[in-house]
């Protein structure tokens, strides 16, 4: 049964279809997190294509400006269609001198996890792997023991990363050029970069493998950017816990008068083309999610201890869906220009409480 509350109206109805033709349609989200370590706790996505239809950066490319690229990424940036991204700060570096980045892919995947971090990109045929390669050579890194084109770890350090450029972030000290799947992985430690690579290539688990974890990325359909935490990392990373006495003495009465909540199972919160936000929280169980349908709901609609002032200064919920597992929540900014997915990937937020 799926129940949705939708605006003042609430019905039950038989709506499968809504969630159905994801059964068998999945999305590049929904493969993106396959290609993640399945000890990933929080993980982030940036749609580079979406991003670059979106701010202005489609007709960027190898031989663009620093001005041209620098001002895509201000634009991107503006419009919180990257704060999900490892790499964009080092745009016009990885374009000019690596040989691959934003510009040129088609998705990144950003993976943290209490072991490490990892960043996988998407890229089509037209970028030069083997050129990359090269490239990585030619920069310093030492190359991995079975030479190019092995699939194994290009390492570096954070003195060659400085060397090469001080706007490149840590993660970018170990390479994993994959050119069979298209991806380059990238990460701050030599070992993770390995079993990541394992993930990526389908010989040990990924991320997709955790509970949850797949019914979530189907939720969120095509995103431009988006943040998935697993498992019950969920009520660790988004629960008031982070929060003051003072905040986390109103979110136990809020929580409270809406009817108390369930613990979450895992969280998504995702930017769409047309600057709304779809919010998916996964339960243990279908009953979990059809009770905490309406309670979660008026806790979206009232104050935001932890953050300040109301939701309803930030947004309106234009439907909310229970089916199966999973709760559902379609909001729509108060503002067209508001960071949203910002806004509610920082600190706590009442409404995805345990």
């Amino acid at each position: 049964m799926v129940i949705v509350l939708a605006a003042a109206l609430v019905a039950t109805v038989a709506v499968g279809g809504w969630f159905g033709w994801r059964a068998w349609q999945r999305t590049a989200l929904e493969e993106a997190v396959g290609t993640l370590p399945e000890s990933t706790l929080r993980a982030t996505w940036t749609d580079w294509a979406q991003v670059r239809s979106l701010a202005g950066g489609s007709s960027l490319g190898s031989s663009s400006s620093t001005r041209d690229v620098s001002r895509f990424v201000d634009r991107a940036y503006e419009q919180d269609l990257t704060s999900t991204s490892a790499v964009v700060d080092g745009t016009y570096v990885l374009n000019r001198r690596f040989g691959f980045s934003p510009i040129d892919a088609t998705w990144e995947a950003y993976g943290q996890s209490r072991e490490g971090a990892v960043a996988v990109m998407r890229f089509e045929d037209s970028v030069d792997l083997d050129g990359v390669e090269r490239n990585l050579r030619r920069l310093g890194y030492t190359p991995p023991s079975g030479g190019a084109g092995s699939g194994g770890v290009w390492a570096g350090s954070a003195d060659l990363v400085a060397t090469i450029d001080l706007s490149l972030t840590p993660v970018m000290q170990n390479v994993v050029v994959l050119p069979g799947k298209r991806l380059v992985l990238l990460s701050d430690s030599r070992s993770y970069a390995s079993a990541a690579a394992s993930a990526a290539t389908g010989s040990a688990e990924g991320l997709d493998s955790v509970a949850g974890v797949s019914s979530l990325a189907a939720a969120a359909g095509e995103p431009v950017s988006a943040v998935l935490l697993a498992s019950d990392f969920a009520c660790e990373a988004a629960g008031m816990a982070s929060a003051d006495e003072e905040d986390q003495a109103a979110a136990e009465d809020l929580i409270s008068s809406a009817g108390g909540v369930s613990p979450l199972a895992g969280l998504v919160v995702a930017l769409d083309p047309d600057r709304s936000v779809t919010v998916g929280m996964h339960f243990e169980s279908s009953s979990q999610a059809s009770g905490d349908l309406r309670p979660r709901l008026r806790l979206a609609s009232g104050e935001a201890p932890g953050q300040g002032g109301t939701f309803a200064e930030r947004f309106r919920v234009a439907e909310a869906v229970a089916d199966g597992n999973e709760i559902v929540l379609d909001l729509r900014p108060a503002e067209d220009d508001s960071p949203l997915l910002s806004d509610l990937t920082q600190g706590p937020l009442l409404f995805a409480s345990c």
